[in-house]
């Protein structure tokens, strides 16, 4: 028995449904167990039990063994002076301190459930990605589904805490935070560095000014990002060419080193030449998206965003001076599914803590809610619970679930484990 299984049980009530009698005698009812104490301390503030009738409120201390209490020296210590109830697996010790302060002890050897045990040995043993893969479907829909949207949410603060640190180093500029981020999320897996590079040195405010001119987009873009520092057969990459170097001048801008972009075992629809072309058309069809995202309500407004027309040259061509087989124009829904789940979602719930606006916490887990869940190797672990699984808000908690959870076996923190654990008593 471990301290951490023995708080969980606590925590959770995963006791056999007898009554509880404390070690003098006394009936003891749990009204509340209290809240689990992660710092120094005792292990629950704020409880509530009803001892012989009398109403106690307060902390309780747990231990594996009632002699603990003298190991971890809170006899030394005030803050265990006013604790209502110490809950021990063993009574192996009567302690001078509780007698002083009439605090009774519970014992729960007998009240644990050895399913339980087994249970929890089953989840900490095994050797599969999922700890609790065979033992999920026992666990209801119902509580499944609610646990998914607690951890949904701890995902997404998880990112607002990205997002504000890059507000912070950008000098609390909303537009050019949303900015770094969707032009680094253009980058996707393989370019997302070297892009979010460009979105911190290519100021947004100067490529908007110049949004009503695409050739003009497309060449401060490809040009920040070294593209255009190559002699071309192709006359439009020489007219791009010519547009950077006069903006270049007049605004002394500093390109990035184009060696830092990666094309190896890449897709050409997902070469970082197309991928700025499809930036640029879309800062110049939508240029109010970048300083008012909030404004797009649905997943069908942003698809028309995400899918803005590229320029000719790009309807024919995968990089400059290189000619396509067949046409590669705008984003695909995919693509943009990706964008509205990892960019515009975790934005929005980061604005929504910043400016104190719930209705855009409200927004983003609705555009979650209209994209359909997403098919990867760390959501198919769950594919026992597909029967409720439709939307990429659920897709998003199932890969929190198992990176935060699952794959460090965090099970005495998961919810739904503690659901399988009291299916056992």
């Amino acid at each position: 028995m471990k301290e951490d299984l023995l708080q969980f049980i606590w925590q959770h009530k995963l006791l056999k449904p007898l009554p509880l009698m404390t070690v003098s005698g006394k009936e003891i009812k749990v009204l509340r167990p209290g809240e689990l104490n992660q710092d120094s301390g005792p292990d629950f503030f704020n409880a509530r039990i009803e001892l012989d009738g009398l109403i106690l409120a307060g902390n309780i201390e747990v231990h594996v063994n009632s002699s603990d209490w003298l190991k971890h020296n809170h006899q030394e210590d005030r803050a265990y002076d006013n604790i209502i109830l110490h809950v021990v697996y063993k009574h192996d010790k009567r302690l001078e301190q509780n007698s002083r302060f009439n605090v009774e002890v519970l014992e729960l050897k007998t009240l644990v459930a050895e399913e339980t045990l087994n249970k929890y040995k089953q989840l900490i043993q095994s050797k599969q990605e999922l700890p609790c893969h065979k033992q999920l479907p026992d666990c209801s829909e119902l509580h499944f589904l609610h646990w998914l949207d607690r951890v949904l949410v701890e995902r997404l603060q998880q990112k607002v805490g990205f997002i504000r640190d890059l507000y912070k180093s950008l000098d609390g500029d909303y537009t050019q935070t949303f900015f770094t981020l969707l032009l680094k999320a253009f980058g996707f897996k393989v370019n997302a560095q070297p892009f979010e590079f460009l979105g911190r040195q290519m100021p947004v405010h100067l490529l908007l000014r110049h949004a009503n001119d695409l050739k003009q987009t497309e060449a401060l873009l490809l040009g920040m990002a070294g593209l255009l520092e190559e002699t071309f057969t192709d006359s439009y990459p020489r007219e791009l060419q010519n547009e950077f170097e006069f903006l270049k001048r007049k605004y002394q801008l500093i390109p990035l080193n184009k060696i830092q972009l990666k094309y190896s075992r890449m897709r050409p629809g997902n070469f970082p030449d197309l991928r700025l072309a499809q930036f640029a058309a879309m800062v110049h069809w939508h240029p109010d998206f970048l300083q008012a995202p909030q404004v797009l309500r649905t997943g069908a407004e942003l698809n028309k965003v995400f899918e803005s027309e590229v320029s000719d040259y790009w309807k024919n061509h995968y990089r400059l001076d290189m000619k396509a087989e067949r046409g590669s124009g705008h984003l695909s829904k995919a693509s943009g599914d990706i964008l509205l789940i990892n960019t515009l979602v975790p934005f929005l719930f980061f604005y929504a803590t910043k400016q104190d606006k719930p209705e855009c916490r409200t927004q983003a887990l609705y555009l979650l809610e209209t994209c359909e869940f997403e098919n990867n190797r760390k959501t198919r672990l769950f594919q026992s619970k597909q029967a409720v699984l439709k939307t990429a808000a659920q897709s998003q908690a199932c890969i929190q679930l198992f990176d935060a959870y699952c794959s460090k076996k965090r099970c005495l923190n998961c919810g739904i484990a503690a659901t399988l654990l009291k299916a056992g008593r």
